[in-house]
């Protein structure tokens, strides 16, 4: 579990540019499995269809969860993250489950390309091995209009077997991923 000092460390450089892309990781406490589930995931989809943030996609894992949103006027990444998940938390403890405090997000500059982010999301199931590769993970959604393209540019919604390969464009040297809550649990 992450120490209150790494937690201030996270929040201190945290800045909100409405308009700007984010890529956000939330943990469970402890990484307990349970968070793929169709109870929350459906709540999920729901907050995020009513949420001032344009909720490009998300994905559910056992552990954890990414989302990729374009933030509003006036709003910070803190409270689009409270709203998707605050009203998650009572499914969550009737699950036995809890928040790990806290968030990591990456914002991406201008010129950075959001499809690196979308395909690691979407890849993260099958890397992980909770599927195999002609199988579709139910806890993934293109939920904006705005990110229709990546459902167009791979309408099988299959990952391609390079995308899982080690030499991935969003495999960084030394095999570490996008993923940097192992940073903060």
């Amino acid at each position: 579990m992450a120490k209150e000092g790494q937690l201030s460390a996270l929040r201190k450089g945290r800045v909100s540019i409405a308009g700007a892309r984010y890529f956000v990781t939330v943990v469970t406490s402890d990484r307990q499995h349970g968070l793929n589930r169709y109870e929350l995931w459906s709540k999920f989809l729901e907050l995020a269809a009513r949420d001032a943030a344009d909720v490009w996609a998300a994905v559910f894992l056992p552990d954890h969860l990414h989302v990729f949103f374009v933030l509003p006027e006036d709003d910070t990444v803190g409270r689009v993250m409270r709203s998707l998940k605050g009203p998650l938390t009572p499914l969550m403890r009737d699950a036995g489950l809890r928040w790990q405090k806290n968030f990591f997000e990456h914002r991406l500059r201008s010129n950075e390309m959001s499809e690196p982010y979308m395909r690691y999301m979407f890849c993260n199931p099958y890397r992980a091995g909770y599927l195999n590769c002609d199988k579709k993970w139910p806890f993934w959604a293109i939920t904006s209009p705005q990110a229709k393209w990546f459902v167009e540019k791979f309408p099988k919604q299959l990952p391609e077997a390079e995308w899982l390969s080690e030499s991935a464009p969003w495999v960084r040297e030394g095999g570490s991923s996008l993923d940097s809550s192992e940073s903060f649990r």
